[in-house]
């Protein structure tokens, strides 16, 4: 049950039906307590009169709306008022595509770029443009739909050329799907108000990393008075805003959303994650200075915080090696321990220098799907569902899979008797497509074949065919770059639940937890990095650098390491220093 063993701080921020501000510390349970508030509001829809209106949750990442998904679920809790997913989802979902005919730049179709092939993109106009590589460039545009730097720089330059690539191809990034989203409601006020009268609750997590554009976004929708808005999170894990991320006050965000009821405040206090030697580690990297007691079976124990300087550079994947080795002889599971990278590229480093090392334990680490898997697309998730196996782990998921298809589906056809989700997997388990064959084969192989067992129509110019050609021609554009070779039968390592050490980057890991962690890279320059130094002041450098290294150190349960190794030099020469906040 959802309610079961809540404290009383929890309940408290679940019954509470109006505005709300909830604070919560690393390991307060605040995840549950957002689950278990969507389930009381759902619990409650007739008396609360919702109707056919809509519960948002906006979470920051789309493995944040998975969880709570997959928690919803395990719950019982299948509700078409219910809406789950990232801000840029929802923007797809109920901003663009009802109003795509409107838009000249996607009315023709479009491809949603990743983050790696725009980040190649990027490194190729700094290379162009004479930037070093570590050079941060903000593509995205302003409210006003123009690039942030003054016409005449370089920046200014790179960002149009970037901008006139995305057009050339017919790709969006993520930053312009917001942008597109807040141009329609800024010139279309009755798609504001409608959206106003179409949303009974929105509950944002993580509100602290919420963006401008985002920010703006809501507010179209807030301002209408037709909506309660709850925003979930804790200032002191504030780490992207040297992303452009801002973050509120209570008394701001009251008048930045115009609300005629004040928020109310509430917190979540007390950790029920980690050992009180972990959380005595951390409150140093706060602003506030609040102490944090232990409420967790782990509050006594013995744990190791241990702080490395004195390692070179050359021997840290033997090192993190051994000590990832030490832990599983222990018996802390593979998954129960996180090896955490300032950077992607020093994921990537570290992945392969410890597989080099065969030290007899599995990872986690980055591989690049030849199927983009951030396209908004209806068919990556029948591609999904095929490749998660029918077994009693993976009910929920595959369950989620077919309702959220189904959705989609039934959005374009309008006959909710045929495609439902109970007939979805009946179908998806009675595909016999062999595997192998080419990817691309393989994938039109499968729609082809789903399509024609539920008599959906595959029509040249419709939805459904213009999103098969989409994720094939995203698919073959991906392979083709990265000189992919290949087949269907490797397909399902892209797409099952990773298993094995975790290796990612300290930022990714917010919202996580595992028994131990080790962080490497804790140098000026990569934590923090040179763009929060380079032409920052010192007030900037140390508030970047402290919420990092809150968040790096709150994951932790039993065991936290710090490494900050020797061997780097600036192109000066000179050596990196550690990062002065330890």
């Amino acid at each position: 049950m959802p309610y079961k063993n809540l404290t009383d701080e929890q309940m408290d921020a679940v019954v509470y039906n109006d505005n709300m501000l909830l604070s919560a510390c690393p390991g307060s349970g605040k995840t549950r307590t957002l689950v278990s508030k969507l389930c009381h509001i759902i619990d409650n829809s007739e008396e609360l009169l919702i109707g056919k209106r809509k519960v948002v949750a906006i979470t920051y990442t789309n493995i944040a709306a998975n969880t709570i998904q997959e928690r919803l679920l395990s719950y019982g809790v299948e509700s078409k008022s219910l809406w789950v997913g990232t801000i840029h989802a929802l923007c797809l979902q109920w901003i663009i595509m009802p109003n795509i005919n409107i838009i000249s730049r996607l009315c023709g179709g479009f491809i949603i770029i990743d983050e790696h092939e725009k980040e190649t993109k990027i490194s190729e106009l700094k290379e162009n443009y004479g930037f070093k590589s570590y050079n941060h460039i903000d593509t995205a545009l302003n409210l006003d739909n123009i690039p942030q730097y003054s016409a005449e720089t370089k920046e200014y330059k790179l960002t149009i050329d970037y901008h006139r690539y995305l057009a050339e191809n017919n790709y969006i990034d993520f930053d312009l799907i917001l942008n597109i989203s807040h141009r329609l409601l800024q010139s279309n006020p009755k798609l504001c108000k409608r959206l106003g009268n179409l949303f009974y609750h929105i509950l944002v997590d993580e509100y602290q990393d919420t963006s401008v554009m985002q920010y703006e976004i809501l507010k179209c929708i807030i301002k209408q008075k037709q909506t309660k808005i709850t925003l979930i999170g804790d200032r002191e894990q504030a780490i992207y805003t040297g992303l452009g991320a801002i973050v509120k006050s209570k008394s701001e965000l009251e008048s930045f959303f115009e609300l005629d009821f004040s928020l109310q405040e509430k917190r979540l206090t007390g950790c029920f994650r980690s050992s009180q030697k972990i959380i005595n580690h951390y409150p140093k990297y706060q602003d506030e200075g609040y102490g944090i007691d232990s409420k967790s079976n782990l509050r006594n124990y013995p744990s190791v915080v241990h702080l490395e300087r004195s390692l070179h550079k050359d021997n840290l994947a033997d090192y993190v090696a051994d000590i990832v080795k030490q832990h599983l002889t222990e018996g802390i599971p593979e998954k129960e321990i996180a090896i955490l990278c300032p950077s992607w590229f020093d994921v990537i480093n570290m992945s392969k220098n410890i597989s080099t090392l065969n030290k007899g334990f599995n990872i986690d680490g980055v591989l690049i799907s030849p199927i983009p898997k951030n396209q908004d697309n209806f068919w990556l998730i029948l591609i999904r569902l095929v490749l998660t196996k029918p077994s009693i782990h993976n009910y929920i998921k595959r369950k989620w899979y077919a309702n959220e298809l189904s959705e989609k589906l039934t959005d374009i056809s309008f006959d909710e008797e045929v495609i439902n989700p109970k007939t979805i997997l009946r179908t998806v388990n009675s595909l016999n497509v062999q595997f192998d064959k080419e990817i691309d084969e393989w994938i039109e192989e499968i729609i082809v074949s789903f399509c024609k067992r539920l008599r959906i129509e595959l029509t040249e110019n419709d939805l459904f065919h213009e999103g098969m050609k989409s994720i094939l021609n995203a698919t073959r554009a991906r392979m083709t770059k990265y000189k992919m070779d290949y087949k269907a039968s490797e397909l399902e390592k892209f797409f099952s639940s990773s298993s094995g050490v975790k290796i990612t980057t300290a930022h990714s890991t917010k919202g996580d937890e595992y028994e131990v962690v080790i962080c490497t890279g804790l140098l000026e320059g990569k934590i923090p990095h040179w763009n929060d130094i380079m032409g920052c002041g010192d007030t900037h450098q140390d508030y970047v650098a402290r919420r990092l290294l809150y968040v790096i150190s709150s994951r932790a349960k039993k065991h936290l390491y710090l490494i900050s190794e020797l061997g780097y030099r600036t192109t000066k020469g000179a050596p990196y220093r550690p990062t002065r906040q330890l």
